[in-house]
């Protein structure tokens, strides 16, 4: 059986993100250039992941992305010799066993500080659902680092007040020398929680997954193999069942013609659904691919925006149809952005579709959307 790895809080990067779209598929690519959008890494240095929470107003998903560096990832994957099954965030784990146990309050704000052997992690929890997350090595800073925490949730002034604090850790580690100074450093009262699970052992229903995917890739192909192996050996065994049967039983044919006449249906009724199976990976590989193309598109498209023109919102229809939303101060500075965009390979005709004044503290503004059709001999 292959082991599950668990990556620390620190070691990776967690972001709390909004999407404009509740279909997966493009979810998936928004979430992909985003990804490459915000962090420092080429798209070959990094791994990525994430977990929808679904959607919470007009259309707009929550999602959980969490990205790490595939040097850290190869390395881990090496050292278990690739008998990996999957790749976790310790954050996402401890989220999901916080609330199959009911610990978490589900009508307000929780500080969650989980206290582990060399590192420790903060989450806020507005009722079930994650929206800060913070990682840190355990040192004599401990309190400070809870404290850092706490002044980079409330930057954010719309977040809400804490209403419940709770201190979970394993039964294996011992933290009564640091209870008193935990309970002395807030001002309400703190819930410590001790837990003795191995949490890639209760079968949680996590998403995130670090595993590379050309890893994925090859670790279905080996199965495939397998598979084949399985089906061409019970193949040639009842080949050479039926010679023996023929060759020793010649008084039992009819009956060893009937089994094996069975046996053989059976195992044609397998090879189809493996035949099956392989068509639609291929088909996934080709929808890969065109999810691929699309954001190549918008990365492309992304770098003719013009300075003085900011770009609100990107949005695909699934089809033909690639659409910006944005506002700059003075309309004319619309157009030269129109004619880079009919200047590139990829677009059949660029039109804006909607442009209207407004003011906003004062100040005149343009708000406009551009609709982009994506050539057909592409």
């Amino acid at each position: 059986m292959n082991e599950i790895i668990v990556i620390p809080r620190h070691l990776a990067i967690v972001r709390f993100i909004d999407i404009p779209s509740v279909i997966d598929d493009e979810i998936e690519k928004m979430v992909e250039f985003q990804a490459i959008k915000e962090i420092p890494y080429s798209k070959e240095d990094m791994i990525f992941s994430y977990r929808n929470f679904g959607s919470y107003k007009d259309g707009f998903s929550s999602i959980m992305l969490v990205i790490a560096k595939r040097e850290m990832i190869d390395e881990m994957l090496r050292e278990k010799d690739f008998n990996v099954d999957a790749i976790r965030l310790h954050s996402e784990l401890l989220h999901l066993f916080l609330l199959k146990k009911g610990i978490i309050n589900t009508e307000g704000v929780n500080l969650v500080i989980h206290v582990g052997k060399d590192d420790s992690e903060i989450m806020m929890l507005d009722k079930n659902q994650p929206k800060f997350s913070r990682g840190f090595k355990n040192s004599d800073r401990f309190l400070e680092e809870i404290t850092h925490s706490l002044l980079a949730y409330k930057k954010d002034k719309n977040n809400p007040e804490i209403d419940t604090i709770i201190v979970a850790h394993s039964s294996i580690i011992d933290i009564n020398n640091i209870k008193p100074y935990i309970i002395e450093h807030f001002r309400i009262p703190v819930n410590f929680y001790e837990y003795s699970e191995d949490l890639t052992t209760l079968e949680l229903p996590a998403k995130i997954d670090l595993v590379p995917k050309e890893f994925s890739d090859k670790k279905m192909k080996s199965q495939k193999r397998k598979q084949k192996f399985i089906t061409y050996s019970l193949i040639g065994f009842v080949i050479i069942l039926f010679f023996a049967s023929v060759s020793f039983k010649i008084h039992e044919k009819k009956r060893l013609l009937k089994m094996l006449t069975s046996r053989i249906d059976q195992l044609q009724s397998k090879t189809e659904r493996l035949d099956i199976f392989l068509k639609k990976t291929m088909l996934a590989k080709k929808h890969r691919l065109d999810g691929r193309f699309i954001i190549e598109i918008l990365k492309y498209s992304y770098n003719l925006i013009p300075v003085n023109v900011s770009l609100s919102g990107l949005s695909y229809d699934g089809g033909e149809l690639i659409s910006y939303k944005g506002s700059t101060k003075d309309m004319s500075n619309i157009f030269p952005f129109v004619k880079k965009l009919e200047k590139s390979e990829y677009f059949d005709s660029v039109e804006v579709k909607y442009a209207t004044k407004k003011k906003v503290k004062g100040e005149e503004l343009t708000d406009f959307i551009i609709q982009c059709r994506i050539g057909k001999n592409l």
